[in-house]
C-alpha cells in the first residue's frame, strides 16, 4: 500500500502520476478499490507517495461566501438533484470553449468520471450518485486540457479534488474546482450486487436515489423505472444512510470538513425552510459555498440571468 489502507480514498492520483503504468486500482473482499504496486514495473520514483493527498496533506479553506441558489431555467432545476447549479456552471464554461469532467452513470452499474464537451451530453452528470465514482485516467486528461489553455471545470468528492490537486502539483487559473457535501461512498460491488438482487440483471441504464421530492433506490432500464424502493425499505439506502457501507476513509476524512480545497462546494440546502421558507417550493434548492477568488469569480458569472440565489449570513 501506498499510505494506510483504512486512509486510501481511491482517489487515483498515485494511479495517474505513475510513470511506468506500474499500479492497479484491485478492489478488496468488499468491492473497494486500492492501488497495488507492481514491482515488475516499479522503478522506486516515489511519485506516488509525493502526490497521495492522505499523506500530504492540503491547505484547506473557509468557505468565504454561502448562498441558497436555483437555476432559473425550469427544465435544468427538474432534472437536476438540487437547484441546478452544478448544470448552470457547466453550460457556461462548455460555451466558452471549456471542458468540464464528472460523475456518469454508464451501462452495467459502472460509475466513473468522464469528460462532456458537448452542451447536450451533459445529462450524463446530472443526479446524486450514492457510490464511488472511478476516476481512471481523467487527472492525465485534465492536465492536458488545462495545457492547452482550456477552461475546465472539475466536480468531484472533496477527496477527488484532494487528489486532482496534489497530482496537478500547482495553481492553473483556467482551472476550476467544484467539491460536493459528501456523505461517504458505498463501493460499486455492493450497487451491482443490490441491482441484481432486486432486478435479477445488471444491464441497466442507471441507479437514480432521487426521483422528484422522493429518496429511494430506483432502477431505470430502457428510460423506464422497472424497479422502486422507498429509502426507509431499500437496504441500500438504509445502511448508506447509517453509514454501515461507505468506504473505511470516510468515516475519518481529512477533506470533507467545514475548510475545503476546492474553489467551490455545492450540495441539497437542507433545513432551508427554517430560515428562507418563501425558497422552500419543494423544486430543490443548492447550496453553494465560495471557498477561493476563483470561486467567487464563476459564481459572479453565473448569477447575471441564470440563477435565483439569497446569501446566507453567518447569523442563519
Amino acid at each position: 500500500m501506498i499510505c494506510d489502507k483504512n486512509k486510501c480514498t481511491g482517489c487515483f492520483a498515485c494511479y495517474n502520476v505513475c510513470p511506468k503504468s506500474a499500479i492497479d486500482m484491485i478492489e478488496d473482499e468488499n468491492g473497494f478499490i486500492y492501488p497495488q504496486i507492481n514491482q515488475n514495473k516499479c522503478i522506486e520514483c516515489g511519485l506516488c507517495k509525493k502526490i497521495c493527498p492522505s499523506i500530504n496533506h492540503l491547505k484547506k479553506e473557509e468557505p468565504k461566501r454561502c448562498f441558497a441558489m436555483y437555476a432559473k431555467d425550469s427544465l435544468i432545476r427538474e432534472k437536476s438533484t438540487s437547484g441546478g447549479v452544478a448544470t448552470i456552471m457547466s453550460k457556461l464554461v462548455l460555451k466558452d470553449g471549456g471542458i468540464v469532467y464528472g460523475c456518469s452513470f454508464e451501462k452495467n452499474c459502472s460509475i466513473k468520471h468522464i469528460r462532456v464537451i458537448k452542451e447536450e451530453d451533459l445529462a450524463m452528470l446530472q443526479g446524486s450518485k450514492y457510490v464511488h465514482s472511478y476516476i481512471g485516467e481523467t487527472f492525465k486528461q485534465v492536465k492536458s486540457d488545462l495545457k492547452d489553455d482550456k477552461r475546465v471545470l472539475f466536480i468531484g468528492t472533496p477527496c477527488q479534488i484532494a487528489g486532482l490537486r496534489t497530482f496537478l502539483k500547482k495553481e492553473y487559473n483556467n482551472l476550476i474546482l467544484v467539491d460536493i457535501i459528501c456523505h461517504g461512498v458505498p463501493s460499486q460491488k455492493y450497487l451491482k450486487e443490490e441491482v441484481q438482487r432486486v432486478c435479477n440483471t445488471t444491464n441497466i441504464d442507471k441507479v437514480k436515489f432521487r426521483e422528484q421530492n422522493s429518496y429511494g433506490f430506483y432502477v431505470i432500464k430502457n428510460k423506464k423505472m422497472i424497479y422502486s424502493q422507498s429509502k426507509d425499505k431499500s437496504p441500500y439506502c438504509d445502511s448508506f444512510m447509517l453509514g454501515l457501507s461507505l468506504r473505511d476513509n470516510c468515516h475519518s476524512c481529512l477533506y470533507a470538513t467545514k475548510k475545503r480545497v476546492s474553489d467551490v462546494t455545492i450540495g441539497d440546502f437542507w433545513g432551508i425552510e427554517k430560515f428562507y421558507p418563501e425558497l422552500n417550493d419543494s423544486n430543490g434548492i443548492s447550496l453553494i459555498c465560495i471557498n477561493s477568488e476563483k470561486g467567487l469569480n464563476i459564481f459572479n458569472e453565473i448569477k447575471e440571468n441564470r440563477a435565483s440565489i439569497i446569501e446566507v449570513k453567518e447569523e442563519n
